[in-house]
């Protein structure tokens, strides 16, 4: 137990030392988190999954309540009224292409039901906030351009979240029940939870207040976040789907409350704070590092045709975006801010948790889905780590020259500097008339 609780510290410590790292080295946390839980297990063979028991299973489950509700609460409803132009179009053809692409390759390499197929392509669409956000704030991009990936990021989220919930809904089912009970079990599971978590938040909102004279109040909060999935659950809901609404309506309450509640007494309703909204931030931050690294432990390198089917998806992923992007993206919009555009897309958090947990569900195939996916994420993390890198550096060019030539080339500084005003010429030295 003793070398457990140390393991588990160090493992934090480092987690935070890959994170300041990144500033000098441009490597990604995640890649060294999952190499470090790689050497732990399949390498050395010091862990391994049947290690954990039980207890993995209800880590990833902690985990995927976190991630969803954070999820939630970092999406922003008035971001839509800006997204009806390139940045909506973009997100939701990119993940259209990515899905359907996705489960075409995986399901000729796989051999595997088109259903679970198209489960991985829906994960595979999602882009990490978390990972895009460190890379990004090293190049120079233009605001336009960081407001689209952004977007992007928060909306293909959500969007593998439903997505991919709702088709492991129907996987697990099987061919028990007719596809038209399936559907309405679907969306009657995913209806009662909206609803529940709709409740939920106008009764923990509205008296968030009392809440915060008590002591460890933030700590309540998340508490109640695990009654929400669990409770609806218990009464036929669908209880991510709830969680992730709750998440929502907790970082948009105000707004839900001016656009929709105006008709009625809800003026007591309140939204996170700051320090609630970072102590979530850290719980987020102590679960990816640990999942990171329970996420190489369960890796099974020997499988080494699996870990190429997610080199080959990794790498399809950012071709079948590009024409994607060099389209939906306004050709104002540089051919340099273009390719930064087109390099970030790595999988992260939501994808690992989401793979863990259909592994759980689907025992004989999810075992394949979840070794595709996490090495999906760690390359997709790789390539676009290294294609921000030669952005960074004056490189790829060629790229935008070949992929988007719709696009308007960026005017270099020097061309921008008006030319020097002419000297005048001295009233001595006018020639005389």
């Amino acid at each position: 137990m003793t070398y457990t609780i140390l393991f588990i510290g160090v493992l934090l410590f480092l987690g935070q030392v890959f994170s300041s790292l990144f500033e000098k080295t441009r490597l990604p946390d995640v890649l060294p988190l999952m190499v470090l839980g790689i050497l732990l297990g399949p390498v050395f063979g010091w862990a391994s999954a049947d290690d954990f028991g039980g207890a993995g299973q209800i880590f990833t489950t902690v985990a995927l309540i976190v991630v969803l509700f954070k999820s939630g609460v970092d999406f922003r409803i008035l971001s839509l009224r800006g997204a009806v132009g390139q940045g909506m179009l973009l997100t939701t053809v990119c993940f259209a292409v990515i899905t359907f692409t996705t489960a075409f390759i995986t399901q000729r390499m796989l051999h595997i039901p088109q259903l679970y197929a198209f489960i991985i392509g829906a994960i595979v669409a999602d882009n990490s906030t978390a990972v895009i956000t460190p890379m990004l704030s090293k190049l120079q991009v233009s605001k336009t351009a960081k407001t689209v990936l952004f977007l992007e990021a928060n909306l293909t989220g959500v969007y593998s979240i439903v997505l991919a919930l709702a088709l492991l809904s129907v996987a697990s089912h099987g061919g028990q029940v007719s596809a038209a009970e399936i559907s309405w079990k679907v969306i009657k599971s995913f209806g009662l939870g909206i609803l529940f978590a709709a409740a939920a938040g106008v009764f923990w909102m509205g008296i968030l207040n009392r809440v915060r004279r008590l002591e460890n109040a933030v700590s309540l909060t998340f508490a109640f976040v695990l009654l929400v999935y669990s409770i609806s659950g218990l009464i036929g809901a669908d209880g991510a789907i709830a969680t992730l609404a709750f998440g929502v309506m907790a970082g948009n309450t105000r707004l839900i409350r001016r656009l929709w509640l105006t008709k009625f007494n809800f003026s007591h309703l309140l939204s996170l704070n700051r320090g609630e909204k970072a102590f979530f931030d850290e719980i987020e931050f102590i679960l990816k590092t640990l999942f990171f690294v329970y996420m190489g432990i369960c890796m099974r390198i020997g499988r080494l045709d699996l870990i190429a089917i997610g080199f080959a998806v990794a790498f399809f992923k950012l071709v079948f975006r590009a024409p994607a992007v060099n389209y939906c993206v306004s050709k104002n919009i540089s051919r340099e801010d273009v390719s930064v555009i087109l390099a970030m897309c790595p999988n992260g958090l939501v994808s690992a948790v989401l793979a863990a947990m259909i592994a759980s569900q689907l025992p004989e195939e999810g075992a394949v889905i979840q070794d595709v996916i996490y090495a999906v994420i760690f390359f997709s993390v790789l390539l676009s780590n290294l294609m921000s890198f030669r952005i960074e550096k004056g490189g790829l060019k060629w790229l935008g020259k070949a992929m988007f030539k719709r696009h308007k080339v960026q005017m270099p500084d020097a061309l921008a500097v008006p030319p020097p005003a002419q000297e005048e010429v001295p009233s001595d030295n006018l020639p005389q008339v």
